[in-house]
């Protein structure tokens, strides 16, 4: 019973390792890091957006700009519904999670110091987000008003997970050729924080579906890396860019807590309290280590008409560094374990337009796609390949002061999976996502007027 539990524990760090998106990009990738960039889909590396955010999105992109001032919000919505198979004896066969809406800011800022020169500063969350599905309190479990319908098994793997990686990012940008090459570099100090909840029950001990224990993990913990960029201008219409931000290694420390859930048989939960008093599921420390994972981006951007921009982007995420992680238990009765969660590379592809319909007002409009990371769809990640379809706009009320919006609307196939660690296939995922983002800037300088 003492290993069952343990691993339990183990899968939901795991979770946490995971990063635990709802439905986002590919794992628990956040490119929607401004409105103008998200009514692009991301796409821009060669030719990105003038309010700042180019320290994310491409940051060699700063020297060629005038200096900006830019506060933004997205707002993440996602739901998702598993249904069993056929043959489950189930009133009900589909669990539905209901929709939420998590809030990511962000904030930018460049100062175009010299005509060649841009210094600039970023904080942004690219990973990121949470997921939750509807289980019975611990007084409720393992009562008649708990039913499999209203406590899904997926718990055992993971119920209310959240996670966040913000990124810190002083960025220097330098044209090398006057109007034709521009480089920029950033140093990110990142900072990690997640939490997860989940059950465990004992089905070696052939107590499989009855919860004995309520696990809670919290940690945190930081790390640096480093974004590299380059922009080349072509002619007066073609320009070139390319970006690399380096993996991030992140010691994670936190705690873990575990309560009793009341079973209804005394010697269960007897033996249960008897785990807790040795330690081995009591209140400890634990830790492990993850790597955020590394992005390269190249694209093109070709001013179709002195209005219209047209881009194209493609990026490679390297979400293989999230294949494997060692979890630490501080409590010697405890056991540690080592998750393989077997993560795949990701290829991203994406195509907008940026239109100038007045003096102040652009309309923009994007098409991405990019395939899934997770080998498998669980509670923790029900994610596979995705669709993206964004449009936006962005107004300017004055030559400083502008207002961007965005909505994106994210289509996945239905992909069955599993609902335990290691088991077979019992059903199929659904998933649903829509992105709002708003994002006001001001931009200030003599080089705004040149840059426009």
């Amino acid at each position: 019973m003492k290993r069952s539990l343990a691993m339990a524990s183990a899968a939901a760090v795991a979770c946490i390792a995971a990063g635990t998106p709802a439905l986002h990009a590919q794992g628990s990738g956040v490119d929607q890091q401004s409105a103008c960039m998200t009514g692009r889909v991301g796409t821009g590396v060669a030719m990105p957006c003038e309010d700042g955010s180019a320290v994310y999105f491409s940051p060699a992109g700063l020297a060629m700009q005038g200096s900006a001032l830019s506060v933004g919000v997205t707002l993440v919505n996602t739901s998702n519904t598993f249904r069993y198979d056929p043959g489950y004896n189930l009133a009900d066969p589909t669990i539905r999670r209901e929709a939420e809406t998590v809030p990511v800011p962000q904030a930018f800022v460049n100062y175009r110091a010299s005509d060649r020169l841009a210094v600039g500063l970023g904080v942004f969350a690219p990973y990121g987000l949470g997921l939750k599905w509807d289980v019975c309190s611990i007084a409720e479990t393992n009562t008649a008003a708990c039913t499999a319908e209203n406590n899904f098994e997926g718990r055992f793997t993971g119920y209310d997970n959240a996670f966040r990686g913000i990124y810190i990012q002083p960025t220097v940008a330098y044209q090398l050729v006057p109007g034709r090459i521009a480089l920029g570099a950033g140093l990110d100090y990142v900072r990690g924080n997640i939490e997860v909840h989940q059950r465990a029950d004992v089905p070696g001990s052939g107590l499989r579906g009855l919860d004995v224990a309520d696990a809670t993990l919290k940690g945190e913990g930081t790390g640096f890396t480093y974004h590299l960029s380059g922009i080349a201008r072509l002619s007066e219409r073609a320009s070139l860019g390319v970006r690399y931000l380096h993996s991030a290694e992140v010691e994670m420390e936190g705690d873990a807590t575990f309560l009793p859930v009341p079973t209804g048989n005394a010697g269960i939960d007897a033996l249960i309290a008897a785990q807790i008093a040795s330690g081995a599921l009591g209140d400890q420390g634990i830790g492990t280590t993850i790597e955020f994972p590394s992005q390269l981006v190249v694209g093109v951007n070709f001013a179709a008409t002195p209005r219209l921009n047209v881009m194209a982007d493609y990026q490679l995420t390297g979400w293989e560094s999230f294949d494997q992680f060692d979890i630490d238990f501080e409590n010697e009765n405890a056991t540690d374990r080592v998750l393989n969660l077997g993560y795949q590379n990701t290829n991203t592809f994406r195509f907008a337009a940026d239109f100038a319909a007045t003096e102040a007002l652009a309309l923009r409009a994007g098409f991405r796609y990019n395939n899934e990371a997770s080998p498998r769809a669980t509670p923790l990640l029900p994610e596979f390949e995705r669709n993206y379809f964004t449009a936006g706009l962005g107004y300017r009320f004055t030559r400083s002061l502008g207002l961007d919006l965005a909505y994106q609307h994210i289509v996945q196939p239905d992909r069955r999976g599993s609902v335990r660690p290691g088991e077979p296939n019992v059903g199929v995922y659904t998933a649903d996502a829509k992105v709002f983002g708003v994002t006001l800037s001001y931009l200030f300088g003599r080089h705004h007027a040149a840059a426009r």
